[in-house]
């Protein structure tokens, strides 16, 4: 279908631009479709937009909140069609709102950074893992702000992401160490509080487009060693946040590990072996991510505000209500 085809290539060249998040940029690609669609009928546009929904969803780096933004972007369709009835008007009213919506998704980054910063207080250490533009820019906040803290970054060694959040840290001239992510337990005792946005590594992070979720019951889907953390914070007794837009609420209700789909739990591959061919029976696994129940999580940071993870079920109602 045409609309599906300029909704994907869309949404590939807007995520191409390093400022834009992958939900932003699933938006203006809808936004986009709806411009160039040959429809002429509220419910042929609808219909256009629900299968590049589903072809959106189908991307390699979609991220599951894609499914619960499509379904969003589609009931907005559905309600403003209702209020303008004439299909030319309700197009471009659509098309302008669609435009508004990006820029407020992009705008929520600012918002999660100015809320977040003041949990970042004078002295403080501060541990995170991978590499998130959510964490980053609360970090960068707070070093604005004038406080002075330093940063145990974990490498993230599937992804490499912690070296990229290390040295842009170390270029807004903050403190940071660098340590393994199998330190993690032995770095706690200094440690002030834990930070950690919904992402995940991998090449995701190379293309900006590394976003996850936040399920229902205020538990977050993210990369792989961030339920650890929260394991070992909570032990500790200290703080655990995350960092996240509200677009990637997601309704969604895992329980466990054994919930997450299995593709994307578990990348698995022949182990390589130091002294020639690995035997048949011996396999690697490196799974992509991992779900931290709401439980371990303090706060979250989110463009609607500091919330706790029971709250995310409510604005989530209110969302899709």
């Amino acid at each position: 279908m045409a609309a599906t085809t300029v909704i994907i290539a869309s949404y590939s060249g807007f995520l191409k631009e390093e400022a834009t998040s992958v939900c932003a940029a699933a938006i203006k690609a809808l936004t986009e479709g709806i411009r160039r669609s040959t429809a002429t009928t509220l419910m042929g546009l609808r219909n256009d937009l629900m299968q590049a929904g589903e072809a959106l969803k189908q991307c390699d780096d979609a991220p599951i909140s894609i499914e619960s933004l499509c379904e969003l972007f589609v009931r907005f369709v559905t309600r403003t069609a209702l209020d303008v009835p004439d299909f030319g008007s309700c197009k471009a009213l659509l098309i302008e709102r669609g435009e508004m919506f990006a820029q407020k998704a992009q705008a929520a980054r600012d918002r999660i950074a100015q809320l977040g910063a003041p949990f970042v207080t004078d002295g403080a250490m501060v541990l995170t893992h991978g590499y998130s533009r959510m964490v980053l820019g609360v970090l960068l906040a707070a070093a604005a702000r004038g406080c002075h803290f330093s940063v145990l970054v974990a490498e993230s060694h599937s992804g490499g992401g912690g070296h990229a959040t290390a040295h842009e840290l170390a270029r807004a001239g903050v403190p940071v160490t660098m340590i393994e992510d199998a330190a993690v337990a032995h770095a706690m005792a200094r440690t002030s509080l834990c930070l950690s946005g919904a992402e995940a590594g991998g090449a995701a992070v190379a293309a900006g487009c590394a976003d996850r979720a936040v399920v229902e019951s205020g538990g977050v889907l993210s990369k792989t060693g961030t339920f650890q953390i929260a394991i070992v914070a909570a032990a500790c007794k200290k703080p655990f946040y995350i960092a996240a837009e509200s677009t990637k609420f997601a309704r969604k209700f895992p329980l466990s590990q054994l919930d997450l789909p299995a593709a994307e739990a578990r990348a698995s591959g022949t182990a390589r072996g130091r002294r020639g061919p690995p035997p048949p029976t011996l396999r690697a696994e490196t799974p992509s991510r991992d779900y931290t129940p709401p439980s371990y999580i303090t706060m979250l940071f989110t463009d609607l505000g500091v919330l706790t993870p029971s709250a995310v079920s409510d604005e989530l109602i209110k969302l899709f209500t």
